[in-house]
């Protein structure tokens, strides 16, 4: 018999939702940083989406790399352990600036005390195990190299290999709250999970626009590309219109016309489902998912 002092109450938020909310529901949230990327603006739009849905947010701090210099790298005997000694201090400072980042955000937006931050060292292996219960994974823009061939990095490996959906934020973003959703459908599998992955932020959304490009191109998709789905957002409360698009008559290539449709929409948001594999050491995006991850100004819901 369980008494009543060790059962947890359900938190205030949920009790104000319908049953279909509930289930759509994001209840914790996972938020990496790097010791190379400026945490105000991605900490921030997390702290507003775990606050807007009750959610627990968890902070992955990566420590970075230590930077060793020229002279450093001569060092013997005492002088390493001096090295070290300072690397570590070094290592704990930023640390501990990212961590007090993260507690203001947690008290300014009032989220659940038993949200969490995290602090992995620099090799560690298992990095994607912090993602793999999270109802969303939010993670900086990759940093373009202009290469192709280099291992994929961390929000690539987490959008190929997690099986959570991921929301890439752009250092040049200043959105911090959803408002405003566009949703690139196609009728695949990957378009189809996003959706589904996306439908919290979408039943809160003001409004959401299904765009539908080159319908022709892809089966499934019925008499009426995109009224599907788009019925299927309406019965769950979603305030939603459907465009189609020709890339053949706007001249550009998908991924810019996806990007610039949220551009002309004023999205906050775009939802897509992302193509590519992942085994062993072969990797490859689809080209509309390169472009949007290398060119995306907004953040991005990815799912696949």
């Amino acid at each position: 018999m369980v008494s009543n002092q060790s059962m947890s109450s359900p938190p205030p938020e949920a009790a104000a939702l319908s049953p279909g909310q509930r289930e759509a529901a994001l209840r914790e949230i996972v938020v990496f940083i790097d010791g190379h990327t400026k945490a105000g603006g991605i900490l921030e739009f997390a702290g507003e989406l775990a606050e807007e849905h009750g959610a627990r947010l968890i902070g992955v701090f990566l420590q970075p790399e230590p930077t060793i210099t020229p002279a450093e790298t001569f060092a013997r005997g005492t002088g390493m352990v001096r090295v070290s000694e300072s690397h570590s201090s070094q290592l704990e400072r930023i640390d501990a600036d990212y961590r007090a980042l993260f507690g203001d955000i947690v008290r300014r937006h009032g989220l659940p005390p038993d949200s969490e931050w995290r602090s992995l060292p620099y090799f560690s292996g298992e990095v994607g195990v912090h993602a793999y219960y999270a109802d969303v994974v939010v993670i900086a823009k990759p940093r373009p190299d202009g290469r192709t061939d280099r291992a994929p990095g961390l929000a690539e490996s987490l959008i190929l290999t997690s099986g959570r959906p991921i929301i890439v934020f752009p250092s040049v973003s200043t959105v911090s709250r959803i408002r405003r959703i566009l949703v690139g459908w196609n009728a695949r599998r990957e378009s189809i999970r996003a959706v589904a992955d996306a439908m919290p932020a979408l039943m809160k959304a003001e409004a959401v626009e299904v765009l539908v490009i080159d319908h022709e191109r892809t089966a499934g998709h019925g008499e009426d590309p995109g009224a599907e789905v788009a019925r299927h957002l309406a019965r769950r409360g979603v305030k939603v219109d459907t465009r189609h698009l020709s890339s053949a008559k706007e001249k550009e290539e998908v991924g810019h016309l996806l990007l610039s449709q949220a551009a002309t929409f004023g999205a906050d948001l775009l939802v897509m489902g992302a193509y590519g594999h992942s085994q062993l050491r072969d990797w490859m995006f689809g080209r509309v998912t390169r472009t949007v991850l290398r060119e995306a100004g907004l953040p991005v819901l990815m799912s696949r």
